[in-house]
């Protein structure tokens, strides 16, 4: 049995509290996430102690009744609970229809340690007071924590979509619409060049993680052969006068032809994702994911040059938080996330709407089965799920056009009847840009999409929801906000009446006293990073100190570093092991740090690396102009990070 302390402020000054299995054990934690469900206890013991409030500082006891409270029903039902006051905290707001923007009084935070906040929240209106509670509320939500029956449940939902999908039947005006806007809107699908790479995650063969295994286990895919090396997007014997030849993207001279269902077969896994659920995650073929991720790279560059880039980039989020900012103050701009929405896409969709010369690359490097975890293997109806390098960018095009759609729909209609022509013809003749353009005075306000998160003008957001619906998509309600709402949510910020309210939530990975990961050193050490930057001074204590022990110290770093540690205003490492390095003149300390460098094993095939990492050196020189500076990091990649000790200059 292990015994961890929580050292926070209260009323009584400086004080310990001590959690140990036991006590975690009676919270309804089972064995496998006791050490995570500990240290989160702790986390929030210590948030707790980061209220805001100056004033007075809490008493001791209502720690002691936290836990109790804790104990009695357990820490999963408290976690769920309080993450629904949450929401219905900010979701009941209103910017205007009521005397004041706070909304009514909520009874059920007598029962919580932060009523006092909530007090003075309702009281006075108090920014920072709103930010904690709501940091505080849903402080657990993404709590990592494994459970087979969220297994079981997320493979009846995922099953249930693949059913629903499977006799959907699509309104033949709406794919007519969306085909048109399409057509005009993308530009035709070639490139002068091809050059593929791995993914960061698994794939579905066992056992093969290491870029050098991954090069063993490329495979020829006659589909892939024929439509994109030699044919070039169709057009058959072309490819190698666009550059497009084997020996660039295939190092070695052996390979394997894959023929038959099982080598267009993904692996369905699941992955926590919060106390009630997994999230289902599709583990692709290697060669696919290979093919996948230069067909995505291709995907990117054709956007940048199509009026799509006015609504999303790949790697850009910035542009749905910023009008998720302008709605929660001015209700012009609703907010809108979907249910399960790479789930929802079907292959059948994406082949009705999309250009012949974009289906064909999207076609030959899509996986078309999936492995159950019964072992029986199932015929996709989804065009590519989460965990295919094509998922993001095709939903994201997808719920664009959605957008597109509906203003095309809101104008139209707007017309009068009298000589107004048939909608599909008078819509081949516009230019379809309704948003925030003066060719059209400003008919609707910005619009972003980023994968299923979408912007919308509020004008639109019925008809949008409308077409939605038809193509099969469910409008999650509970993460959608509209109208006189004064919360907005989108990529991963929060805003309340202006107000950045965005959470913290505890996000650490893997955590086991006995063997730290680099995942859950990396995790731990960005969350207390992030408590530093709130001012959480407690919370982001009692991570450093409980890192602290065991392990090769961390550094602390400057607030501007860019390096691996602890940030903070004065930095400095006497803690740490210093030596001089006399073939180099320095001093050095020894840290963990983050590492850029790919650890290999020995293999007969590791000559491959050479040549691929040329072919993704010089993918990245494209478009470089002579003279000016770039990070190396972003013009090839090195195969991933991982943590590592190492001797660090001291300057």
């Amino acid at each position: 049995m292990t015994i961890e302390f929580v050292d926070i402020s209260t009323n009584q000054g400086r004080r310990q509290i001590f959690i140990d299995d036991d006590f975690v054990h009676e919270c309804g934690v089972s064995p496998r996430n006791m050490e995570g469900s500990k240290l989160f206890i702790l986390s929030w013991l210590a948030l707790l102690a980061d209220s805001p409030i100056s004033s007075s500082k809490k008493p001791l006891r209502l720690f002691h009744r936290f836990l109790t409270i804790l104990k009695a029903r357990s820490l999963k039902t408290v976690v769920l609970e309080f993450s629904e006051l949450a929401h219905r905290l900010v979701s009941q707001t209103m910017i205007m229809g009521q005397p004041t923007i706070q909304g009514e009084w909520i009874s059920s935070f007598k029962d919580t340690p932060v009523f006092f906040e909530y007090y003075r929240y309702f009281s006075t209106g108090d920014a920072d007071c709103l930010k904690f509670l709501y940091t505080f509320l849903n402080f657990g939500k993404k709590l990592e924590y494994v459970d087979e029956t969220f297994d079981e449940v997320a493979f009846r939902d995922w099953s249930a979509i693949e059913d629903r999908l499977a006799h959907h039947s699509y309104d033949e005006h709406d794919l007519a619409a969306m085909r048109l806007i399409l057509g005009n809107l993308l530009p035709k699908f070639q490139f002068t060049d091809l050059r593929p790479k791995f993914g960061p995650g698994s794939v579905a063969e066992k056992g093969v993680r290491t870029r050098t295994r991954k090069l063993e286990r490329l495979a020829i895919y006659p589909d892939i052969e024929r439509f994109l090396l030699r044919g070039h997007i169709g057009r058959y014997g072309e490819g190698e006068d666009f550059g497009l030849s084997r020996d660039k993207v295939y190092h070695g001279a052996d390979r394997v032809t894959a023929n038959g269902d099982k080598a267009y077969t993904a692996r369905l896994h699941f992955v926590p994702k919060s106390l009630k659920t997994s999230r289902s995650i599709s583990m692709e073929p290697n060669t696919l994911m290979y093919w996948q991720q230069g067909v995505m790279s291709a995907v990117s560059g054709l956007l940048r040059k199509s009026l799509y880039k006015n609504f999303f980039t790949v790697d850009d989020q910035g542009r749905n938080q910023r009008l998720a900012l302008i709605g929660s103050f001015t209700s012009e701009i609703d907010t809108l996330d979907l249910s399960a929405a790479s789930d929802s896409l079907t292959y059948k969709l994406v082949k009705s709407v999309f250009p012949a010369s974009w289906v064909i690359p999207l076609s030959v490097t899509r996986s078309k089965w999936t492995l159950l975890p019964n072992g029986k293997r199932h015929r996709q109806v989804k065009f590519a799920p989460m965990g295919s390098a094509l998922c993001f960018p095709v939903q994201s095009i997808i719920f664009s056009t959605v957008c597109i759609y509906a203003a095309a729909v809101a104008v139209h209609s707007s017309l009068p009847e009298e000589g107004r022509l048939p909608f599909l013809d008078w819509l081949g003749d516009q230019s379809l840009d309704y948003f925030a353009t003066e060719k059209y005075g400003n008919i609707f306000r910005e619009c972003a999409i980023y994968g299923d998160d979408i912007c919308v003008d509020r004008k639109l957001t019925h008809i949008v929801e409308a077409i939605l619906h038809r193509l099969g998509f469910v409008v999650n309600t509970t993460k959608s906000f509209r109208g006189s709402q004064a919360f907005r949510e989108s990529c991963g910020k929060y805003y309340l009446n202006g107000d950045d309210i965005t959470p913290l939530y505890f996000r650490v990975k893997t955590v086991r006293r006995d063997r730290l990961t680099p995942n859950h050193v990396m995790s731990q050490v960005h969350l207390a990073n992030e408590a530093y930057r709130r001012h959480l001074s407690n919370l982001r204590r009692n991570l450093i100190r409980w890192l602290g022990g065991g392990i090769e110290p961390i550094p602390f770093v400057a607030e501007d570093s860019q390096d691996f540690g602890f940030i903070t205003g004065n930095p400095g490492n006497s803690h740490l092991r210093v030596r001089f390095n006399p073939d180099y003149q320095r001093e050095e300390f020894r840290a963990w740090a983050i590492s850029s460098e790919w650890r290999e094993e020995n293999s007969a095939s590791s000559h491959l690396i050479d040549s691929y990492e040329y072919m993704r050196w010089w993918s990245g020189r494209r478009g470089v102009i002579l003279g000016e500076s770039h990070d190396s990091h972003t013009l090839y990649d090195t195969g991933g990070v991982r943590l590592q000790r190492r001797w660090i200059p001291l300057y």
